[in-house]
C-alpha cells in the first residue's frame, strides 16, 4: 500500500485495573468523639465520649478494571489523522451503604464495599492539516474534531425492592423519572372527569382550568407514584437523563503572511435538566408570589385568551417545595441543556523578522482574543437567564448546597488585546 495513502495504521488494546481508596478518612476505624458536657460537676464541665458507630466489615479498595480497544490512522501524506477508542470499565467493591437493618440494631448501618458499576464509552478525534496558496503566499490551516460519549449502569446495589428514592441494580446513571404532561385542564368538568390529581393541588385550593394535567399512565384513575419502586412507579416513568451525552469540540487554525487566526468551539449534544423547586430564575412567581417575573414568562402565561401558553395559569407556590404541580418532574418542563459555545477566538499578527531584529527581539506579535463570546442552546428558547454550563449541581460549589438550580455566576465573557515580545 502506498505510504502516500496510509502512512500509519495501528490497532491498540489494553487491559488494566486501578484501585481507588478515596473514601472518608478513618472510615475503617472506631472513632470516639470527645465532647464537653453541658452539666457542671464539682465546678467543672466534664468531658465525655460515647460508643462509636459500627465500622465496615472487611473494607477494601474500590477497583476499576478497564478494557480498551483503539485505532490510530494517518493517511494522505499525514494530512488526515484519526484516533478512536472504545472501552468498558467495571468498577467493583464501591464504598456505599449496606443492607437496611431492623431498627433494633441500634445504630447506623455501616458502609462497605457493596456496589458495582459498569461503564461503556468511546472517544473519537479526527484532524486535517494542509497547505494552500493564497495571494502567491502559503496558507496553512488545520481542523480538529473530537467527540466522546459514555453510559454507566449499576450492576450491584443494596436496594432489593428497587426503591426510586435510592440507586438500584440495573439503573442507568442519570435517569430522570417523571410524569407525562397531558396539557392543561380546560374546564371544571375536565378536572372532575380526569384522573384524580388531589396529591398535587399546588396550594390551599383545588385544581382549576389552566392548571397542569398529568396523564394517567397506568389507568388506575389516580395520579401518584405508586409504591415508588421500579415495579410499581405509579404514573411515573423514565423521561430523560441528566448525564451529558456526545461531548464535542472543534478547533480551527489558520496562518498566512504573518497573520494567524484560531477558534475553539465546545459543547454537549444532549443533556436533560429539570429546574428544581428553588430555581427562581426559571419559575419566577410560580415559586413565590414576591419573586421577580422572568422576562421569558411575559406573554407566555396561560389565560382564557392564551390557551397554548408555555406556563400554566398564574399561581404562586406551585413550584415550591411541597405538592405543587411544577415541583413534580414532568415532560413539559424537562429542559434540553445541550449547547455549543465559542470558548475562544483569536486574531493576531507576527511582526516581520526584518523589523524586530533591529531592536534585538526574536519574536513579537499583537493579537486580540475573546473567550465565551457566544453560545446557543435549546434551553435559550425558554429562557436566557441561565448559563447552560452552570445548571444542575454546579451551584453546589459556590452555594454550599446541592439544590441544582443554576443559582451561581454565569461564565464570564473576556476580551483581551495583547502584545507578546520575546528577546
Amino acid at each position: 500500500m502506498s505510504p502516500d495513502l496510509i502512512s500509519e495504521l495501528k490497532i491498540r488494546g489494553s487491559y488494566g485495573a486501578l484501585g481507588n481508596g478515596n473514601i472518608a478518612s478513618y472510615a475503617y476505624q472506631e472513632q470516639f468523639a470527645i465532647q464537653q458536657s453541658g452539666r457542671v460537676l464539682n465546678g467543672v464541665r466534664p468531658q465525655y465520649t460515647s460508643q462509636p458507630g459500627v465500622i465496615p466489615a472487611g473494607l477494601t479498595w474500590e477497583t476499576s478494571t478497564t478494557q480498551d480497544l483503539g485505532l490510530d490512522l494517518s493517511a494522505l501524506n499525514n494530512r488526515l489523522t484519526l484516533n478512536a477508542d472504545g472501552y468498558i470499565r467495571n468498577t467493583t467493591d464501591m464504598f456505599t451503604v449496606g443492607m437496611t437493618l431492623p431498627a433494633v440494631y441500634g445504630t447506623d448501618v455501616p458502609k462497605g464495599n457493596y456496589a458495582d458499576l459498569k461503564t461503556k464509552g468511546w472517544e473519537l478525534a479526527v484532524s486535517w492539516r494542509d497547505e494552500l496558496s493564497a495571494g502567491a503566499k502559503p496558507l496553512t490551516y488545520g481542523l480538529r474534531l473530537t467527540l466522546a460519549d459514555y453510559q454507566a449502569r449499576i450492576t450491584k446495589y443494596n436496594n432489593p425492592n428497587k426503591r426510586l428514592t435510592d440507586y438500584y441494580e440495573g439503573q442507568k446513571l442519570g435517569e430522570i423519572w417523571g410524569y407525562t404532561t397531558a396539557g392543561y385542564f380546560t374546564s371544571p368538568d375536565d378536572v372532575t372527569n380526569s384522573a384524580s390529581q388531589a396529591l398535587f393541588l399546588g396550594g390551599t385550593s383545588g385544581l382549576l382550568p389552566g392548571d397542569i394535567k398529568f396523564a394517567d399512565v397506568n389507568g388506575d384513575g389516580v395520579i401518584n407514584n405508586g409504591d415508588n419502586t421500579v415495579d410499581s412507579p405509579g404514573d411515573r416513568q423514565v423521561i430523560g437523563n441528566s448525564l451529558p451525552r456526545y461531548t464535542y469540540g472543534a478547533t480551527l487554525d489558520l496562518n498566512w503572511n504573518n497573520f494567524f487566526f484560531s477558534t475553539f468551539f465546545q459543547g454537549v449534544g444532549h443533556q436533560d435538566w429539570y429546574p428544581g423547586a428553588e430555581a427562581g430564575v426559571f419559575w419566577g412567581q410560580y415559586n413565590r408570589p414576591y419573586n421577580k417575573i422572568p422576562k421569558s414568562q411575559l406573554g407566555n402565561i396561560w389565560s382564557e385568551d392564551n390557551l397554548d401558553a408555555y406556563f400554566p395559569r398564574y399561581r404562586g407556590y406551585i413550584a415550591q417545595n411541597g405538592g405543587g404541580t411544577l415541583t413534580q418532574t414532568q415532560t413539559k418542563y424537562l429542559q434540553n441543556a445541550a449547547y455549543i459555545r465559542l470558548k475562544n477566538i483569536q486574531l493576531g499578527y507576527n511582526l516581520p523578522a526584518t523589523l524586530i531584529n533591529r531592536v534585538k527581539m526574536t519574536a513579537a506579535r499583537v493579537y486580540v482574543s475573546g473567550e465565551n463570546l457566544w453560545s446557543w442552546s435549546p434551553l435559550y428558547k425558554v429562557t436566557k437567564d441561565l448559563d447552560v454550563e452552570n445548571i444542575g449541581r454546579s451551584d453546589e460549589i459556590i452555594g454550599g448546597n446541592n439544590s441544582g438550580n443554576g443559582n451561581n455566576y454565569p461564565i464570564l465573557k473576556n476580551l483581551t488585546l495583547g502584545l507578546s515580545v520575546t528577546f
